[in-house]
């Protein structure tokens, strides 16, 4: 893939999110999850003027700047508990921004996949209809959004997540220069010819039915991927990043994010954990605290 055409590609997204107000609704919650923490409710506007729900919880710090901020976005199940780091604002005093992309979570409320498909299945006859070009576009929303708000330090925002949120970290890492550092555990979403070859277990395998269905269009439903791939986006990564590998993960084989590491030309880190399946690990906070304290 020539580098000008995916470059001019994402310019187009961009621009169609420049042209596209934020609109965000944000209202506060009422039940009191974390007296360490202040959430609120926020709804956006996203490509095509599709709503997508979002989290912004703040640590009660008492001091008076703005904040280092980190998005985090859920695994390919999509419902991840918007608690689920909140870790990050106690533990680090660092604001956290968790959000659903569109058809996920609270956002399956504004917009759903299409019946009879998934999100990796959405799209493939070109890489203007998939799935992933919208995701990818409601995360760049999530960091419109951390960049307009006054308790956040917009030169100070980093992304984080787990599976496919490990997936979409490497994507916002590669396709918004305002991402300062990113941490992707296990990540999903890479080198999918590789993926639908090795994985044994989850959601590469509605890719590997759907190309036993339909054997004539895989070659064109890869060379689709490959404009979302994390592997062929590597070069554009110039913030730091930290990947995760489990040496023994059948849902995101470790050789399918090794070539996606071994691209980043940036400052990076990497683990690898014998023996280690799918799956978040205690260990990993240790990474993350290291990683985003240095970085924000």
């Amino acid at each position: 893939m020539e580098f000008d055409a995916l470059d001019s590609f994402w310019s187009q997204v961009r621009s169609e999110l420049d042209e596209t107000g934020l609109d965000a609704h944000v209202e506060p919650m009422t039940e009191t999850v974390d007296r360490l923490v202040t959430t609120w409710r926020v709804t956006l506007t996203s490509l095509g003027g599709v709503r997508v729900r979002a989290y912004l919880s703040v640590p009660e710090t008492g001091a008076n700047e703005p904040l280092p901020a980190v998005m985090y976005t859920p695994g390919y199940g999509g419902d991840t508990p918007h608690s689920a780091m909140y870790g990050l604002c106690y533990d680090k005093g660092i604001a956290l921004l968790t959000l659903y992309p569109r058809g996920q979570g609270e956002s399956s409320e504004f917009w759903q996949v299409p019946a009879g498909l998934t999100k990796l299945t959405m799209g493939l006859e070109a890489p203007d209809q998939h799935y992933y070009r919208q995701a990818y576009a409601d995360c760049m929303r999530g960091i419109d959004f951390l960049a307009s708000r006054p308790e956040i330090d917009s030169e100070r925002i980093g992304v984080i997540g787990l599976s496919q949120g490990g997936g979409l970290t490497l994507a916002m890492a590669s396709l918004d220069e305002r991402v300062r550092c990113a941490v992707a555990h296990e990540p999903f979403l890479c080198n999918y010819p590789v993926a639908v070859e090795t994985a044994t277990t989850g959601p590469y395998l509605e890719l590997a039915a759907y190309f036993e269905d339909h054997p004539a269009e895989r070659e064109r439903a890869l060379e689709t991927l490959a404009w979302f791939d994390p592997l062929t986006l590597a070069h554009r990564i110039a913030c730091p990043t930290f990947i995760s590998i489990g040496r023994a993960d059948t849902t995101c084989p470790p050789e399918t994010i090794r070539p996606v590491y071994d691209r980043i030309e940036a400052f990076k880190g990497l683990i690898e954990i014998p023996n280690a399946g799918h799956g978040w690990y205690y260990l990993y906070r240790d990474f993350d605290d290291l990683w985003l304290r240095r970085f924000l």
